[in-house]
């Protein structure tokens, strides 16, 4: 049987891991926690296992499609601590960039929607009775704020875009 350390490079050989995510993984593959610990210990030492790395390449593998509020979530869930991922939001990204960010959604989804309402939703009675702007604004709002962009930044964008 291959020991708690061979385990814990093979799934980093795989790809980048954080370590509550190792830990986690290797818990589950049945070793004892003194073990998983020892081995964490040892792969920080050689430099294979580092949150701060990951948080950094994870902020800039996302930083196109997502908020820094929705990298926050999820590198949270991932067991990273705050103060790191702070420290990679920093680093990433800059000042004023997540709101051109957010400009190039919407307007992207702007006319991606319009393209679908002209094929889709205009020919059909549920709803010819709502107007083409609102329902372009709900849409693309949503898509927004599930990519985490804040309400406000949402609205100011989305009324800049119906003015163009």
């Amino acid at each position: 049987m291959k020991g708690v350390l061979d385990v814990a490079l093979t799934y980093l050989s795989r790809r980048m891991l954080t370590r509550c995510e190792l830990s986690q993984r290797l818990a589950r593959k049945g070793f004892p926690s003194h073990e998983i610990e020892a081995a964490i210990e040892r792969l920080l030492e050689w430099g294979y296992l580092s949150d701060q790395e990951y948080a950094r390449a994870y902020c800039l593998s996302k930083q196109t499609n997502y908020s820094q509020k929705r990298i926050n979530y999820d590198l949270k869930g991932r067991g990273i601590e705050e103060g790191i991922i702070e420290q990679a939001l920093r680093e990433t990204y800059l000042p004023g960039q997540e709101a051109e960010l957010c400009r190039k959604h919407a307007q992207k989804l702007w006319v991606e929607e319009s393209r679908r309402w002209e094929n889709t939703y205009r020919h059909k009675k549920s709803y010819e009775k709502i107007p083409r702007e609102l329902m372009l604004r709900q849409k693309v709002g949503q898509k927004l704020m599930q990519k985490g962009y804040p309400q406000e930044m949402v609205f100011e964008i989305l009324e800049g875009i119906a003015k163009e």
